[in-house]
């Protein structure tokens, strides 16, 4: 998959047209996976894009604060733009602005269409304990159906703690521990899962959640995750325990 990054946006920039060219280019690249219902990986570099041109803009233009509709090339009060640690001067620092606001509503439209799809997705997965909770809850195990290719997948996971930004942030490290057919939609998702780590289990007491829905989305590129991030949302929120069947 086509990948986009800063060097499109930023000085030196040769032609700008061209890098307009691969910028659409790489924007429809990725609609069609969305048209696709694959979200993932992205709508991750989409995000990550989106927030460094938002950062560009906001940290790194001594003058003006935000951006003419329309740049003019004699203006001496935007010819110097502090991009990241250096100073562009001139028709790049130019180029480089005009490039940022032309692509900026592409690239806010193309996560619109990702948006959909993750908030469609997130409504249509629910995440519950098939079995009454412990009070240690950082570590146990996931069952998740993947319809798209019929299979039972037996994850463990463990919370952990990253720096985000200078801040300490919770994630989920994962594992996937076993897989297995599902005979059909109306296979016994719990029961099968319930099976599986009655056979593959190393923890003791885990905590033990299921992933409920009926969608057959891509699993790796779309169900997965966002199903991931529910499960961490969960773990991270104080709620009543009860058993789920």
């Amino acid at each position: 998959m086509l990948a986009l990054n800063l060097d499109y946006f930023l000085p030196p920039i040769e032609d700008k047209e061209i890098n307009q060219y691969k910028i659409l280019a790489i924007l429809k690249s990725f609609a069609g996976q969305f048209h696709r219902n694959k979200l993932y990986p992205a709508f991750a570099q989409l995000n990550q894009i989106d927030y460094m041109l938002n950062s560009l803009l906001a940290k790194h233009i001594d003058k003006p604060t935000s951006i003419p509709k329309k740049l003019e090339t004699s203006a001496p009060d935007i010819t110097k733009i502090n991009f990241l640690n250096g100073i562009i001067d001139g028709k790049d620092a130019i180029d480089a602005l005009e490039i940022i606001q032309w692509a900026k509503p592409k690239v806010e439209a193309t996560i619109a269409e990702a948006i959909a799809i993750y908030d469609f997705v997130y409504e249509n997965v629910c995440i519950k304990p098939i079995k009454p909770e412990p009070a240690y809850r950082d570590e146990g195990y996931f069952i998740i159906p993947d319809y798209k290719n019929s299979q039972l997948l037996m994850i463990e996971y463990s919370i952990s703690f990253i720096d985000s930004n200078n801040k300490p942030a919770r994630s989920l490290k994962t594992k996937l521990i076993n897989q297995s057919t599902l005979d059909s939609i109306h296979t016994s998702v719990t029961q099968s899962g319930l099976r599986m780590i009655d056979k593959y289990n190393n923890l003791v007491n885990p905590a033990i959640f299921i992933c409920k829905t009926v969608l057959d989305f891509p699993f790796w590129e779309t169900l997965y995750p966002i199903a991931k991030s529910k499960l961490l949302s969960k773990l991270t929120t104080k709620e009543s325990k009860y058993l789920y069947t």
